[in-house]
């Protein structure tokens, strides 16, 4: 699946104009827009997005997650403000506890419910701790699914793991040992590390960051 910066790019490529053309018609800045083009990890927020969306006529779903119909409905774009989804909140953070531990023994009505303007999402989880800052930063929920890692694993998207040691989310790359995967953060001030998918739990793709920023 494409990051969110080729789509952009896509988009760019096709119509023919460039950040700061986009920058006047959306009122985003030429930094922002520059940034969201040139780095594969970078997700604008809701309203960005959805600016972008409008702007290229595109499906708002797509745009941020590469899932759905790339063209808008000729009525109404797939994430208006009328079109919101309930998520489950599970009571852990990324760098925290294990989340199937809740995922076994807390069931969905238990659990606080969030709204989420994507659909397809498992749960939600808060961040901990400055790792994946300035993209994810601690304090910021995000929407994540859950998905086969034994079929797929797209390299260099962020992921939450499960592991017996607790809850992290990383990129994700293909590591020379066998049976393990590299965990890279952000922020350049954290180290690397590997882990052991015999010591995962479960791998969850994050679809979206929502935070207050």
């Amino acid at each position: 699946m494409s990051t969110y910066n080729e789509r952009l790019q896509q988009l760019f490529d096709n119509k023919g104009v460039t950040p700061y053309y986009l920058s006047q018609a959306t009122g985003v800045s030429q930094a922002t827009i520059s940034r969201l083009k040139g780095d594969k990890t970078a997700k604008p927020n809701i309203a960005t997005n959805k600016k972008f969306a409008n702007y290229f006529n595109v499906s708002a779903e797509w745009l941020l997650t590469g899932e759905g119909d790339m063209l808008a409905s000729s009525d109404t774009n797939v994430m208006n403000d009328n079109t919101t989804y309930s998520v489950p909140l599970l009571p852990i953070s990324a760098q925290g506890g294990s989340l199937n531990d809740f995922v076994v023994s807390v069931k969905n009505n238990e659990c606080e419910k969030i709204i989420s303007p994507i659909k397809g999402v498992d749960y939600a989880i808060t961040v901990s701790g400055e790792s994946m800052s300035p993209e994810y930063p601690s304090g910021s929920q995000v929407l994540i699914k859950k998905i086969n890692e034994r079929a797929f694993i797209d390299w260099g998207r962020v992921y939450v793991l499960d592991t017996c040691n607790g809850t992290v989310i990383k990129r994700l790359f293909p590591s020379d040992a066998t049976g393990c995967v590299v965990c890279k953060s952000i922020n350049p001030e954290y180290p690397s590390f590997e882990v052991s998918l015999e010591d995962v739990y479960g791998v969850y793709r994050v679809l979206m960051c929502m935070s207050m920023k």
